[in-house]
C-alpha cells in the first residue's frame, strides 16, 4: 500500500511540473501517512515528537511533520535520517517494527 500511495503521489507531482520535478527529498516510508491524517511518532534530531504528514508545494518537495491540526506550515522536515517509530490508533501509539 505504501509503494502504491508513493507511486500515486510520484505521478501527480511530474504530471504538475513535468521535467522541473525532482523527489530526491521525499522518503518512501512517510507517504503512507501523508493525507490520511493519521498521527505517527517521529525520531528526528535526537527527540522524539508527534503529528501528521503534511507536504510542501513546488518542484522539489519534502514531507513535513505537522505538530497541530491547525498548522498550515511546520519547520519539522521529514528526510531519511528520521524514523518512524509508532502510529496512532484510537487514543494509543502502536509501535512500528521493521
Amino acid at each position: 500500500m505504501s509503494n502504491y500511495r508513493f507511486t500515486e503521489l510520484l505521478i501527480a507531482k511530474e504530471k504538475e511540473y513535468g521535467t522541473r520535478f525532482d523527489a530526491s527529498d521525499l522518503v518512501e516510508p512517510f507517504a503512507t501517512y501523508y493525507r490520511t491524517g493519521q498521527r505517527i511518532k517521529v525520531e528526528t534530531l535526537g527527540m522524539t515528537i508527534t503529528g501528521t504528514v503534511g507536504i510542501t508545494s513546488g518542484w522539489k518537495p519534502v514531507f513535513l511533520l505537522m505538530r497541530r491540526r491547525t498548522d498550515i506550515g511546520s519547520s519539522w522536515t521529514l528526510g531519511a535520517s528520521d524514523k518512524l517509530i509508532a502510529i496512532q490508533f484510537g487514543r494509543k501509539y502502536i509501535e512500528v517494527t521493521k
